[in-house]
């Protein structure tokens, strides 16, 4: 992708984006740039924190409790799993297993493993397991077949 940027002094600034097809990520882009991006609120033993999606790896479910993991953080989020996956769905978010919901845009490898099942590394070099129930549906997304829509 080419990005070309110029500063103009007066005028109304603006976005010219040329694409041959409407991808995933243009939908996340054009979201992005329309100010459409869900925010999470999460709070640590630091306080309340407000979350957009770029900043979470993963949602996991732990002892009944719903938890938002950045790249260093862990946030305790006041949603379900299933409400946070329908809040993020169309942001990148993609459920890998009946207790987490993994945000692809983070994924850097995938290795087959053994019972049908994958091994995804993270940029933050965490392993999730995408179990075998989810594992079509995310080839499928890996090959562009499903839209985020």
């Amino acid at each position: 992708m080419k990005i070309t940027m110029e500063q103009v002094e007066a005028g109304q600034e603006e976005v010219l984006i040329r694409y041959r097809e409407v991808t995933p990520e243009l939908c996340r882009l054009l979201r992005f740039l329309k100010g459409e991006s869900p925010v999470l609120t999460g709070k640590n033993e630091h306080g309340r924190c407000r979350l957009i999606p770029e900043q979470i790896y993963y949602l996991e479910k732990v002892d009944d409790k719903s938890f938002a993991c950045t790249k260093e953080q862990e946030y305790q989020i006041p949603l379900t799993l299933k409400e946070a996956e329908e809040k993020l769905k169309d942001h990148g978010f993609f459920r890998c297993n009946k207790s987490m919901v993994v945000n692809i845009d983070h994924i850097v490898s995938v290795q087959s493993q053994m019972g049908n099942r994958i091994d995804a590394l993270l940029d933050n070099q965490e392993h999730i397991i995408i179990s075998r129930r989810y594992v079509k549906e995310f080839r499928e997304l890996l090959k562009g077949g499903l839209e985020h829509e």
